[in-house]
Order: structure tokens, then C-alpha cells, then sequence
């Protein structure tokens, strides 16, 4: 009997559809999409002199850049042309913004950098107030009366269970540069698990901030 049923599961294979055993077979993975270059990508190989084939992708031209730059002299050519560009927004902004405006903006914008922490003393109210920030970006704002806006992280200390605490610099703050007091750049980041070393630098904030009562 078992032997008679194993005779005809073999027949069944056998005289399978030819759709069946299509379905049986392994599909070709579809071809991946073509991106085709950016305009400025595009434009900004014309300018560096860099030849752009018509098969290239975006991906393929973004390192056909980044691989030109290695040379010096392609490279001093692109931070001509970024010199440049940023030299005529800035004449914009202080054509629209004013000098004062635009001048502390550009003071600011310098301590904006990720991975970078700076003890930080400042306005918060009536009090006065200290911590270990990060400074994100700074923008200008207003309408008819102009002003620049810090915006910072503050960190927060996690301690999952069965596991090393952690610091997330994730906490936001704004500032108007007339409430920071005092900033002192840390000569080196807070690393995320060195919980000690963020309560040390914590500890010199809050004798600085005592300067200020």
C-alpha cells in the first residue's frame, strides 16, 4: 500500500503544469532602479572639468566627485566655487538682516557642531542656570525686527535595566545669545558611557554658574 501511494505522489510530480512548475522555480531578483545625476551634481562636474558618461547613476557620479577632490587641484577649484557661493548668500543676508545680525549669527554658528560640548551658563527666567549643552544650529529670525535663535541639546542619563547607563543628547533648548552668560568649549566630547566624566563637567558648570549670583 505504501508503496503504491509513494507510485503516485511520483506521478503527480511527473505530470506537474508547466505554471506549477514555474512556481517551483526561483524568481530573478528585479533589476534595480536607475537614478539618474542631480542637475547640480551634473553642473558641478562641468565646472571641475570631470567627464559624465551616460550610463553613470547618481551614486556613481557623487564618487566620481569625491574621488576628483583628492586631487589638489580639483579640490582648491571646489572650495573656490564654495567660497564663492557662501560670500554672495552672506552679502544677501546682510543686505536683509543687517551687519550686527548677521555678525553674531556667523559667532555662533562657529560652536554649532555635532559631537562638540560646551559647559554653558545662561538666563533661564529670572535664574540663572548651567549645563553641559551641544549646540545644534543657529538661525535668524523675526520679521520687522530681526534676531538670532540658538537652539542646543541638553543630555539625559538612561539606565536600562541589566545594562551600562548611557548619556542621549536629546533634550532640547533655545537660547537669544542675550541670555548665554559664559560658554567654555570642553577640550574634548563627553563620550555616551562615561557617565563620570558628563557629572564632573557638570560639577564645574554649577561652581561657574556660582560666579553670576
Amino acid at each position: 500500500m505504501f508503496e503504491f501511494l509513494s507510485f503516485l505522489k511520483r506521478k503527480a510530480d511527473k505530470t506537474a503544469s508547466p505554471s506549477e512548475n514555474a512556481a517551483k522555480s526561483v524568481y530573478p531578483h528585479p533589476k534595480k532602479p536607475f537614478y539618474r545625476p542631480s542637475k547640480t551634481k551634473i553642473e558641478e562636474c562641468e565646472r571641475l572639468g570631470l567627464e559624465v558618461k551616460p550610463t553613470m547613476n547618481n551614486r556613481e557620479v557623487w564618487q566620481l566627485i569625491e574621488d576628483a577632490k583628492k586631487n589638489p587641484r580639483i579640490k582648491k577649484l571646489h572650495d573656490e566655487y564654495i567660497a564663492e557661493q557662501n560670500a554672495i548668500c552672506e552679502a544677501a543676508d546682510r543686505e536683509e538682516y543687517g551687519n550686527a545680525v548677521v555678525d553674531e549669527l556667523k559667532k555662533w554658528e562657529k560652536l554649532c557642531s555635532v559631537g562638540v560640548h560646551h559647559i554653558v551658563v545662561f538666563k533661564k527666567g529670572k535664574t540663572i542656570d548651567a549645563d553641559i549643552l551641544e549646540f545644534e544650529r543657529a538661525n535668524i529670525e523675526g520679521e520687522s525686527k530681526y534676531y538670532v535663535k540658538i537652539e542646543g541639546l541638553r543630555p539625559k542619563i538612561y539606565k536600562p535595566r541589566g545594562e551600562s547607563p548611557y548619556l542621549e543628547w536629546e533634550k532640547e533648548i533655545t537660547f537669544r545669545p542675550e541670555q548665554i552668560i559664559e560658554v567654555i568649549t570642553l577640550p574634548k566630547p563627553i563620550d555616551l558611557f562615561e557617565i563620570n566624566d558628563y557629572k564632573n563637567a557638570l560639577n564645574r558648570a554649577k561652581e561657574l554658574k556660582e560666579k553670576y549670583k
